[in-house]
């Protein structure tokens, strides 16, 4: 797993990041914590998923691990992601998402 240097957080998320960051790095199921990466398929833009499908080695095998952003909650989750994007589009007028965030601004945990 992979983290952007300036990572998103939700609001409720961005309270406890530290100790999802280290439970996240010790492959503990946290309840409520969705991950926000790079689209797996190519065309799209963001994929958002409970950290619990961590769990499926074949997700695993398939699954971009470039996380951009962390929310508490589904919801908390799509407001993310639907900010991420609005700020893409903002900046650059377009969605090129994996310029905006390249893969030197991910450190590994």
């Amino acid at each position: 797993m992979r983290w952007y240097r300036n990572l998103y957080m939700g609001p409720n998320a961005g309270e406890n990041i530290q100790k999802i960051r280290k439970k996240a790095s010790a492959g503990q199921w946290m309840a409520g914590v969705y991950y926000i990466t790079l689209a797996s398929v190519p065309g799209n833009l963001l994929d958002i998923f409970h950290n619990g499908m961590l769990e499926q080695p074949l997700f695993l095998e398939t699954q971009c691990m470039d996380v951009i952003g962390v929310a508490l909650g589904r919801m908390e989750a799509y407001r993310l992601a639907e900010q991420i994007i609005w700020e893409l589009y903002q900046e650059t007028g377009g969605f090129d998402i994996r310029t905006y965030i390249p893969s030197e601004d991910f450190v590994e945990d």
